[in-house]
């Protein structure tokens, strides 16, 4: 319930401090590396050859955001992570595997653990029918507890690990790593308990947890129409993720790569990039335990915003929506407990610098029944210009080296596109329409909103998708006509 969001619950670790310097911890220390360049492995030859990692750069953690994907993806996986742990909002199958199903109008996103290796042909029939089920009742069993162990921090590594494979130069294909070292300084925090090694073992849990996560999608393709399913046959893996262990004397070494699976990567595509937006690390400072639901509320609106941010929208919802994402239950007992905790959480967002200015209702009365009304009001935020506005490129140091100018031919105008002379030629070729634009200086907003529809139609009509009607074709034409005409 989000009465009890902020106080200490049963699952609250006062052994996580801040960052105060950096801490060493003496003896055989399991490194796991994992950043976002190709592993730099230099060889000895000391009569055999070993393996010697670098030291991790430490600037790419030097700004204050991280870019992370925003694909559907990526927002069914929080959804999945938030719903897990004590309250749990996962679904049984018909075998009592956990699932979570994540229904949308372009299709559906459903995640599970891997399924359990076949028992039935390990015994002859007489034993089977006696193992078989209790073997997958234990199966299940440990997947129930492994939901039952997520919490707002298996999100944020999941998210710190989208962040390595958002930095990559091909993030479909190419391999990520990061270290757990630098997963402790994004989240901010150095010691747990009193050890750093108790720190590195929950990371190291989060991860493993994150490994086991298969998934099935069937969602609608936004480059050229129709649908695409993954999964059908085969489950596909959220991440990918290969370790190997290097001994030398007392020192172990474990380096583990990982890559998005094959339905992650579909959104990862160079045509795809407003996909990726930046997410704060404000929000990964903040306690995962005393403020939970002000990371999930962050996170919702980080995700939803850069997308209508990059439109020049401000992103809504109204709060049963948020609820929903944040795997969270309404307090109809205490209502005025839920209300409170988004003003909280809004105010410490702006605080915190993640929004810019949040917008929402205060109920006129808390009489019987105003809750039910304002679980339907929407929400308007405004996310800060230094999350989602794509940023400018580094300035490169001036060089002193002397140049000599070269003198280039006057380029000359390209002439614009005679409009055509009918219709059906227009209708025929519907690419015409975005190069009338293109020699006009036409936003395809502005030319929607003169056709009478929607941006989206306009798009359908110029890729093909859709036929162009009579009517919208002679209305094109009158326009280009009227733009052709010399002033």
């Amino acid at each position: 319930m989000l009465g009890r969001l902020d106080g200490n619950g049963p699952g609250t670790r006062d052994g996580d401090c801040q960052h105060q310097g950096s801490r060493r911890q003496k003896g055989t220390i399991t490194r796991f590396l994992v950043s976002q360049t190709q592993s730099k492995v230099r060889l000895r030859s000391m009569g055999k050859y070993s393996p010697v990692f670098e030291p991790i750069e430490k600037s790419a953690v030097k700004n204050r955001e991280l870019p992370v994907p925003t694909s559907p993806v990526i927002m069914a996986a929080l959804r999945a992570l938030y719903a897990g742990g004590p309250q749990n909002r996962w679904r049984p199958d018909s075998f009592g595997r956990p699932y979570y199903r994540y229904d949308s109008r372009d299709g559906h996103i459903t995640l599970f653990f891997k399924p359990p290796p076949d028992f039935g042909n390990r015994f002859d029939l007489s034993k089977a029918m006696y193992y078989t089920p209790r073997l997958a009742f234990i199966h299940s069993g440990s997947q129930r507890a492994a939901v039952h162990g997520m919490s707002v921090e298996t999100a944020d590594i999941f998210l710190i690990l989208m962040a390595s494979i958002a930095r990559l130069r091909d993030p479909a294909r190419d391999i990520a790593r990061i270290g757990l070292d630098e997963i402790a300084r994004l989240r901010g925090v150095a010691l747990r308990h009193g050890s750093v090694q108790n720190l590195y073992d929950d990371f190291k849990a989060e991860i493993l947890r994150l490994s086991d996560l298969c998934l099935s999608m069937t969602w609608r393709d936004y480059a050229g129409g129709g649908s695409v399913t993954y999964g059908k046959q085969i489950p596909d893996r959220l991440l990918d993720i290969v370790d190997v262990e290097y001994k030398k004397g007392r020192g172990t070494w474990t380096a583990l790569g990982f890559r998005c699976g094959q339905a992650l990567s579909h959104f990862l595509s160079p045509d795809g990039l407003r996909w990726i937006g930046y997410y704060s690390r404000s929000l990964l400072e903040l306690s995962p335990y005393h403020e939970a639901f002000t990371k999930k509320l962050g996170t919702y609106w980080t995700m939803v915003g850069v997308v209508a941010g990059k439109k020049g929208l401000s992103p809504r919802a109204t709060p049963r929506t948020i609820l929903d994402f944040c795997g969270e239950d309404v307090n109809w007992r205490n209502p005025g407990h839920t209300v409170d905790a988004f003003f909280k959480a809004l105010d410490r967002l702006v605080e915190i610098g993640v929004l810019a200015d949040a917008r929402i209702t205060e109920p006129p009365s808390r009489i019987k029944g105003y809750f039910k009304e304002w679980l339907e009001v929407p929400i308007t935020v405004t996310l800060s210009e230094r999350i989602w506005h794509i940023r400018d490129k580094a300035k490169r140091p001036l060089s002193h080296q002397k140049r000599t100018a070269r003198l280039e031919p006057a380029r000359q105008p390209i002439p614009a596109t005679t409009a055509p002379g009918t219709t059906q030629a227009l209708t025929e070729n519907p690419l015409l329409i975005r190069q009338f634009r293109t020699d006009h200086y036409l936003h395809q907003a502005e030319l929607a909103r003169a056709l009478g529809i929607s941006r989206q139609t306009l798009s359908r009509y110029e890729r093909g998708l859709h036929p162009l009607p009579e009517d919208k074709a002679l209305k094109i034409l009158q326009i280009w006509h009227r733009k052709a005409k010399p002033d």
